[in-house]
């Protein structure tokens, strides 16, 4: 039973990232449709509404990053990688597995930097005065999310697919 828990709390945090995007998207959406409505049906533009969508489309895209890498939707060409014997596959799946951890810790490490300076400065929005350091915390956390989704999914193929987007158990 213990198991079970540890199995279900490591689904529920593995499906934050698409829980977090998804409330990203609909803000997104529906901020959008309200500008569109407040500028040609009522004549009164938002002013703020730039810096809300910006933000957003921030949060959606690197919340969503490693929903990508569980359920294999980061682009990829293998065309030029399916002509090559297994043994050279491996060597070249290790080095995708190295680049990739390599380039989001140092994304993740620079995201640090930047928020450490957003912090010293104090850094907002112009409109609504949001500090940067709430934008941009997603990098981070994202970028942590990404490495630990690429090594359970494609280094020690553990995907959890046996549940589909909505979480619910598909019976095959």
């Amino acid at each position: 039973m213990h198991k079970q828990k540890k199995e279900k709390l490591l689904s529920v945090l593995l499906r934050l990232d698409v829980c977090i995007a998804s409330v990203a998207l609909v803000l997104l959406v529906g901020v959008t449709f309200l500008g569109v409505v407040m500028r040609y049906l009522v004549g009164e533009p938002f002013g703020w509404i730039e810096e809300v969508q910006a933000a957003l489309i921030v949060w959606v895209v690197f919340a969503a990053g490693g929903a990508a890498y569980r359920t294999r939707n980061h682009s990829a060409i293998d065309m030029l990688y399916n002509i090559f014997p297994l043994k050279a596959q491996k060597v070249i799946n290790a080095f995708i597995a190295i680049t990739v951890a390599c380039v989001l810790s140092y994304l993740c490490y620079t995201s640090f930097e930047y928020i450490q300076l957003f912090v010293r400065t104090g850094r907002e929005t112009s409109v609504l005065h949001v500090s940067y350091v709430l934008i941009y915390a997603i990098v981070p956390v994202s970028c942590i999310l990404q490495v630990l989704n690429y090594i359970l999914c494609d280094v020690l193929h553990r995907c959890d697919e046996s549940f589909d987007i909505d979480g619910d158990e598909i019976n095959e």
